[in-house]
């Protein structure tokens, strides 16, 4: 008896540190993708005047298996890995050329560094499909001990 309620115990404890990372990150992450986003949209502005009609793909390659994908509205998710199974539609914008976000985190020292590149994505030949790289943005996070929570402390722009 006393082995299944330490087994619960951790379990629980385990489930429940877990939660409160990746929902920390997952917030990180709608954050960052928001700020890119905003910021590409008043590029575009600048560029052409009929942009509205732009889709927003994201890869959900290297996103965390817990994430949520219904917070970002008027977003389109999809894998690079498996896009041979997607619709005739979506193959077909692919055969064009289509700029996706992808994105990528990594943790050094005390700050979260959370990079959302755009690429052009295209498919050759319908079996193998070409990246290409063109703006990004890295957002940078630090962990604070007072509010116990990753705080936002630089936004770099760049690109191509």
């Amino acid at each position: 008896m006393k082995e299944i309620v330490v087994t619960f115990s951790f379990i629980c404890i385990c489930l429940f540190s877990n939660a409160q990372e990746s929902n920390q990150l997952n917030k990180m992450i709608i954050e960052s993708l928001r700020s890119y986003m905003s910021y590409n949209s008043e590029l575009r502005k600048k560029e052409c005047a009929d942009c509205e009609k732009y889709n927003t793909y994201i890869c959900r390659d290297g996103l965390p298996s817990n994430f949520p994908y219904d917070s970002l509205p008027n977003v389109t998710f999809f894998s690079v890995d498996f896009f041979r199974v997607y619709s005739n539609h979506l193959k077909k914008q692919l055969q064009k050329g289509i700029d996706v976000l992808f994105v990528s985190f990594k943790l050094k020292n005390n700050q979260l560094q959370v990079s959302i590149t755009s690429k052009s994505v295209k498919l050759m030949n319908k079996k193998a499909i070409v990246v290409g790289l063109s703006n990004w943005c890295n957002c940078f996070y630090e962990y604070s001990c007072e509010k116990q929570e990753w705080e936002l402390k630089e936004n770099k722009f760049g690109g191509i």
